[in-house]
């Protein structure tokens, strides 16, 4: 199996890490990940992929809890992963924002619990 990894610079603060396992021509298994440098940390704020068996898709700024993804087959792996890069490629900027606003919900929460 081949492994293939690389970076697609979005914004000098936004990143989309790209791993793809590829056995005998065709696609095993994809991981995309779309990070972004907040606060002066890189977080990682969304993924998508399928390296638990099953094609899920993770929202940082609502829960890391993997959420499967329905109706998509295994049989054409390389035309979800292409959907999913242009999903990234055109909501990473609503993706961040989301992001942004949990971590500042989660801050007033903890200002009024005093912590």
């Amino acid at each position: 199996m081949k492994q293939i990894k690389f970076t697609t610079v979005l914004t000098p603060e936004d990143l989309l890490d790209v791993t793809l396992h590829i056995e005998k021509q065709e696609l095993i298994k994809f991981a995309l990940n779309y990070r972004a440098l907040i606060r002066g940390m890189w977080r990682v704020v969304y993924r998508v992929d399928n390296f638990h068996g099953f094609l899920h898709e993770q929202r940082f700024w609502r829960n890391p809890k993997p959420i499967r993804i329905e109706g998509k087959t295994s049989e054409d792996l390389d035309a979800v992963r292409k959907e999913y890069v242009t999903q990234i490629f055109e909501n990473y900027k609503r993706y961040r924002q989301y992001f942004e606003e949990m971590i500042d919900n989660n801050e007033k929460a903890n200002f009024k619990n005093g912590t």
